[in-house]
């Protein structure tokens, strides 16, 4: 007997793990703001952004989802411009596309998956020393590939 669509959505791993994530972000903002109207779209955009996000990973490559989270703030950065919005967020925003999409792309061009990634992400030394250490790592990949 084949499962009905209910069954094998619930089954999916990442579509139900997405869109829990999609509930926690609208009862945080109904929580912060109070309008059941904004937390649900807020909530419902998160979900659709997730899933294209995990279908540009499957059809492209693994890191797709940097270039996607790249173009979307590459978005909110044009119309934080023509919105005359600080240019504090403009520059911060601009930065953060540059690298989702610099890190995207060379990791895309490359062939370099998650899995295959050998940085080592914890550093000897304490919090204060390891932590930037391992963040600088990061940081420099996508220019080291």
């Amino acid at each position: 007997m084949p499962e009905s669509l209910h069954t094998r959505i619930w089954r999916e791993t990442a579509v139900r793990q997405r869109l829990s994530s999609a509930v926690a972000v609208g009862a945080t903002l109904l929580v912060l703001d109070g309008s059941i109207r904004y937390a649900a779209a807020v909530a419902a955009m998160a979900f659709c952004v997730w899933l294209a996000a995990d279908a540009a990973q499957v059809a492209v490559g693994d890191y797709a989802d940097h270039v996607v989270f790249g173009l979307l703030v590459f978005g909110f950065v044009a119309y934080t411009v023509a919105a005359a919005g600080p240019t504090w967020v403009v520059a911060t925003g601009a930065l953060l596309c540059c690298w989702f999409v610099i890190d995207g792309v060379q990791h895309l061009r490359h062939g370099v998956t998650r899995d295959e990634v050998e940085i080592q992400y914890s550093h000897e030394g304490t919090l204060v020393t390891g932590l930037p250490k391992a963040l600088l790592v990061r940081l420099a990949e996508p220019f080291l590939l």
